[in-house]
């Protein structure tokens, strides 16, 4: 109608879509924060095609270790661990891939310690009475590092890191740090190096800065 204007607008075709499945491996309590789903369904990318491992209500080395026993049994090249705490930067996922690194992560911010340090460290020591271990960074690193260990909230894992590492890959006999430092101990032994990219800056809920 003369005097109205027009609505037509240009589409352009989405391209771009992620075509190699994965596996979003989130460990959660009986409930969760209402922050990381809506930012999770928002901007996490998920495929039609991607998989689902959770748990509920119990305890983080268990539920970690009840899904990293599912990605093994999957046919996804990639496990996406995403701890149900931890809120994501955009592209986070796109940006871990194109990495193509054997395990990689974005970093976060321990909520349980009083300075709310890094959650990324380096190795110290292996113990007579066998215990690993490992010192906090305490200020954030710029760019993709190499590192000893980090918190298992957001990283990618490889299909080859996750057979390597083998069943139940996730335990608390370390000292430093918590279930997922074994898992960090067993890559060293392994040979296998685990990169942060500290431009993925992730908020950790209870810490205050999100």
């Amino acid at each position: 109608m003369k005097g109205f204007p027009s609505f037509k607008k240009k589409v352009t075709p989405i391209t771009d879509f992620r075509k190699t499945p994965v596996i979003w491996g989130i460990p959660c309590d009986e409930l969760s924060y209402s922050k990381f789903w809506i930012r999770f369904v928002g901007t996490a990318n998920i495929m039609p095609f991607d998989g689902f491992a959770f748990s509920e209500g119990t305890y983080l080395e268990k539920a970690r270790n009840m899904i990293h026993e599912k990605f093994l049994k999957s046919n996804a090249k990639y496990l996406m661990m995403l701890d149900s705490d931890v809120l994501f930067p955009p592209n986070m996922l796109e940006t871990l891939m194109a990495h193509n690194l054997p395990i990689v992560g974005g970093w976060y911010r321990d909520k349980k310690a009083e300075d709310h340090h890094p959650a990324v460290y380096d190795f110290v020591e292996d113990r007579e009475d066998g215990v690993a271990i490992f010192r906090h960074r305490k200020e954030p690193g710029t760019g993709l590092e190499k590192v000893s260990a980090m918190g298992a909230g957001c990283w990618l894992m490889t299909r080859e890191v996750a057979e390597a590492l083998g069943d139940e890959p996730y335990g608390k006999n370390i000292a430093g740090g918590g279930e997922d430092m074994k898992l960090c101990r067993r890559l060293m032994e392994l040979n296998i190096p685990l990169y942060v990219d500290w431009s993925l800056n992730c908020a950790h809920l209870g810490v205050g800065f999100y």
